[in-house]
C-alpha cells in the first residue's frame, strides 16, 4: 500500500525564506534535527518505528473561547472541557525528556492559551531539554506579559490562526475586530525580536479566505511573520468526504496525542475521543507508543483503515484534487480534499 500524504497547511512563503526557517529551527540541535527529519519523512515509508514518538500533540486545554463556524467544534460533542493538570503535565514532559522527545506541540482540540499555567508550561518543557517547543493558538488571549513570559521561557514556534484580513476575518473569527488582531500580532512581533529572536512566528489561513487575492494577505502577514501559510478548508459540518482506500497514514509512525484528562489519541483528529487508546495514569507514553499505537499500525497495514470510524471520517484519508496557486508570478502546489458535493467553506459563501 502506497504512503499517503496528510500534509495540512502550504506555505506562502518563496523557498529561500523556507530554507532561512529549516536553518532556524535546526540552529544549535543540527544532529538531533537531522535525526528529527529522518524519522518524520522517511520512517513512515519504510515502515520503521522510532523508540518514541518524533512528536507528541498535548492538549492543556481542551476549552475554547471563540466559536468559528469552520470549526469541528460547533458540530460534534468533544466531551470534556477542561484544563489539564500541571502535576500530571510535568510527569508527560519529564518522560518525554527521558526519550529525548523533539517536538511537543500544544493544540489539539482547545485554546492552550487559557490554561492560566501555559508559560510556567513552555518554561518546565525547555528546561527539561525538550528540543523544541510549539503552540498554536488564535491569539486572541495574547497579552503582553504572556508574550514576554513565552519568549523568556524559550518557546520555539508559534502559529497563529489568523483567515483573511478585514472583513472576512471578522465574519470568520466572530466576534474579534481585525485590528486588535492585528496589532496583537504586531505586538508579538515587536516582542519575540527584542525578547526571543531565534522563535519562529507563523499565521495560518483557511485557503477559502484568501483565494481570491492570495498576494493581498501575504503582503500584510510577511512583514509580521517568519512564514505565511494557509489550511485547506475542511467540512466538519457535513462528512461528505470521497475516501482513499489505499491510504496509510503516516501520523501513526510520527505522533501520539495526549487529551486533558490524559487519555492517549491515535492521532490529533480524533476529535470525538471515539478511540482512546489508554491512559497515561496507567501506562506509560513509551508503552503506549510501542504496544498501543503498534496495534494501530499494524490494522492500518493490514487494510483495515475502514474499520475505524475516526479514519472513516479523516479528511486527510480522503482523496484529494491538486491545486496551482499563483503567488507572485510563482506556483506553488497545494491541494484540495474531494468531497461528494462542491463544498466552499462551512457556514461561508465565499465565493461570492
Amino acid at each position: 500500500m502506497k504512503q499517503s500524504e496528510t500534509k495540512v497547511q502550504f506555505s506562502l512563503n518563496t523557498d529561500e525564506e523556507d530554507e532561512l526557517i529549516e536553518k532556524k529551527r535546526a540552529k544549535g540541535k543540527e544532529a538531533a534535527y537531522k535525526q528529527f527529519r529522518r524519522q518524520w519523512d522517511e520512517y513512515p515509508k519504510l515502515r520503521k518505528v522510532s523508540d518514541f514518538p518524533s512528536n507528541i500533540d498535548i492538549e492543556v486545554s481542551s476549552s475554547c473561547n471563540l466559536k468559528c463556524d469552520h470549526c469541528f467544534r460547533q458540530y460534534m460533542d468533544i466531551g470534556e472541557q477542561g484544563l489539564m493538570d500541571f502535576d500530571m503535565y510535568k510527569k508527560i514532559v519529564d518522560e518525554c525528556a527521558k526519550y529525548n522527545l523533539f517536538t511537543l506541540k500544544f493544540s489539539m482540540r482547545g485554546e492552550p492559551t487559557l490554561h492560566p499555567k501555559i508559560v510556567e508550561m513552555v518554561s518546565y518543557a525547555k528546561k527539561k531539554g525538550i528540543k523544541e517547543v510549539w503552540i498554536n493558538t488564535h491569539g486572541a488571549n495574547l497579552t503582553k506579559e504572556m508574550i514576554i513570559g513565552l519568549c523568556k521561557a524559550k518557546l520555539d514556534w508559534i502559529t497563529v490562526s489568523f483567515d483573511g484580513i478585514g472583513k472576512m476575518y471578522e465574519s470568520i473569527r466572530k466576534p474579534l475586530k481585525y485590528e486588535n488582531s492585528l496589532n496583537k500580532l504586531k505586538m508579538l512581533r515587536k516582542l519575540r525580536d527584542k525578547y526571543a529572536p531565534d522563535m519562529i512566528m507563523n499565521v495560518q489561513t483557511l485557503w477559502s479566505a484568501i483565494k481570491d487575492n492570495p498576494q493581498k494577505y501575504i503582503k500584510v502577514m510577511r512583514p509580521l511573520v517568519d512564514r505565511v501559510a494557509y489550511n485547506s478548508d475542511m467540512n466538519f459540518k457535513e462528512i461528505m468526504l470521497v475516501p482513499d482506500e489505499k491510504f496509510i497514514c503516516p501520523r501513526l509512525w510520527q505522533r501520539i496525542a495526549i487529551a486533558s484528562n490524559g487519555d492517549y489519541l491515535k492521532c490529533p483528529s480524533d476529535f470525538k475521543k471515539l478511540e482512546v487508546l489508554g491512559n497515561f495514569k496507567d501506562i506509560t507514553i513509551k508503552d503506549a507508543w510501542d504496544v498501543l499505537q503498534g496495534q494501530q499500525r499494524q490494522l492500518h497495514l493490514r487494510g483495515y483503515i475502514r474499520l475505524s470510524r475516526v479514519c472513516r471520517e479523516c479528511h486527510h484519508g480522503c482523496k484529494k484534487v491538486k491545486r496551482t496557486v499563483d503567488v507572485g508570478g510563482k506556483n506553488l502546489e497545494g491541494y484540495n480534499y474531494k468531497f461528494r458535493e462542491e463544498f466552499k467553506g462551512v457556514g461561508l459563501n465565499r465565493e461570492k
